[in-house]
């Protein structure tokens, strides 16, 4: 699914879009309920093609749930076993199967990586890692030495130039950097008392 800044679904690397996570198994048939990640229908068709880690899977058969999830069988999968072992997996597609980001909208893919300056033509760092929090991703910055937390929103993200692979964001007042190995504290060394020396005629 296309994404704006402050909305963005979970991506995976190396171009590939998530559509999808298998929450767990379901019954002893194999059948998988998974939460979907996309607003298209057609990802999850009777035959479509799906990527979990370097496995290709086919779906047998899609029944959808009340509360959104989806309860998915996979061809040769038709043990729970089987089904418990893909707990947890990322389902996704190749990026140039998705369909093309309406204007103004952006995929993890095309983000990661990206030279991030601030308003004044600064290089702040580079954009590593994007976290999702529930109210809204953050963009994980990271410079020589430091990282910047930056809130994925409208007032922070300025712009984005996926062909020159650049951002421009606007520091919020009061954000720090946050050290990338931080020293870490030295306990003070716990000696053993000593014991006082005998007097004379002690």
């Amino acid at each position: 699914m296309p994404t704006t800044p402050g909305n963005t679904p979970r991506q995976q690397p190396d171009n590939l879009v998530s559509v999808g996570v298998v929450l767990r198994a379901h019954g002893s048939d194999g059948r998988l309920r998974v939460q979907p990640e996309t607003d298209n229908p057609e990802r999850f068709r009777k035959g479509a093609r799906l990527l979990a880690g370097d496995r290709e899977l086919h779906v047998e058969r899609v029944q959808r749930m009340p509360d959104g999830s989806l309860l998915l069988r996979f061809t040769g999968i038709a043990a729970r076993g089987d089904a418990a072992a893909l707990q947890g997996e990322t389902l996704s597609v190749p990026a140039d199967e998705a369909p093309e980001a309406p204007p103004g909208t952006y995929y993890h893919y095309q983000l990661v990586g990206m030279s991030v300056e601030d308003e004044a033509g600064g290089r702040l760092g580079t954009l590593t890692e994007i976290v999702s929090t529930g109210a809204n991703d953050v963009y994980v910055v990271t410079g020589e030495s430091a990282e910047l937390l930056l809130p994925a929103v409208a007032d922070v993200v300025l712009s984005v130039d996926v062909r020159a692979n650049s951002m421009t964001a606007a520091v919020p007042e009061g954000l720090a950097w946050r050290a990338l190995n931080p020293p870490r504290e030295k306990k003070p060394r716990r000696r053993a008392p000593r014991r006082p020396k005998p007097t004379p005629g002690g």
